[in-house]
């Protein structure tokens, strides 16, 4: 085969892969990639994010501004975290709601101590309660979101039900078995002062020509095609072009693929969507 044959092989063999493990966490677990947007990061994140879009026929994809140090923003954005996780089987219909309380009561004593420690303001931290349930017998487990509080027999009927729900969104069906408690899980976050993403400067003034790099022939399923390259940096705001295109910028290359377009929105972030 040709080096292009190749290369093309090579890259859709990458997007196969990506696809499966999209389909992973959506799909198998009972989510329409349909009605989520999809965000684009990383070196290469960007390069494959329009073939994966079209074929998991999501309804937008997002690349952020700078997407290769994407990560290095989540850091600067994320809080701290902590998990603590107890394992007592109970069943739903014997435990009582002081019982329930009280275990996570216990944990939450711990973590606001743990959190202390790390110089996290009382009024900064936030729990989060949740328990891995199951039906009687079964061995996989659902996790289900548990209020805060002081909880009641009222909570514990909607614990069952909200299980029950969860568990016929991810398995297709429910069941009249008793239901156990295997889990407690408590996240204990600690919130950090996070920097704010800003609009670009409209008073600079940038237009698509001087964006405009030039044209080169591109291969895309259907063969080469002439194709236009943008420098994402000149990019305006509201600026609106139509594949195939290529958007360049120094640690990444965002494509375009025909029939699909992309808008500039007020932050700098790319927006391809089909049509």
């Amino acid at each position: 085969m040709s080096l292009e044959e190749a290369a093309m092989g090579v890259i859709r063999l990458a997007d196969a892969n990506m696809i499966n493990a999209l389909k992973l966490v959506s799909v198998r677990r009972g989510y329409d990639p349909r009605e989520f947007t999809i965000v684009a990061f990383g070196g290469g994140g960007s390069m494959h994010a329009a073939a994966l879009g079209r074929e998991l026929r999501v309804k937008q994809i997002v690349v952020p501004a700078a997407p290769a140090v994407f990560s290095a923003w989540g850091m600067l954005m994320a809080d701290l975290r902590n998990d603590y996780i107890r394992t007592m089987v109970a069943r739903t219909d014997q435990i009582t709601p002081a019982e329930l309380t009280s275990i996570f009561t216990e944990m939450e004593k711990q973590a606001t101590e743990e959190l202390a420690a790390e110089k996290v303001e009382k009024s900064l931290m936030v729990f989060q309660r949740f328990a891995d349930m199951r039906y009687l017998g079964q061995e996989h487990t659902v996790k289900v979101p548990i209020p805060g509080g002081q909880l009641t027999q009222k909570d514990l009927a909607e614990i069952n039900e909200r299980f029950h729900q969860l568990h016929e969104h991810a398995y297709t069906f429910r069941l009249a078995s008793p239901v156990e408690l295997v889990n407690f899980h408590l996240t204990a976050l600690g919130q950090v002062e996070k920097p704010r993403i800003t609009r670009l400067n409209k008073d600079n003034a940038r237009t698509v020509e001087e964006a405009y790099k030039g044209d080169r022939q591109v291969i895309f399923d259907s063969g080469f095609v002439k194709t236009p390259t943008y420098e994402r940096d000149r990019l305006p705001i509201g600026a609106t072009l139509y594949g195939p295109l290529i958007v360049e910028e120094p640690a990444a290359t965002t494509v375009v693929f025909p029939g699909q377009r992309l808008r500039v929105d007020e932050y700098g972030f790319l927006h391809i969507e089909e049509g």
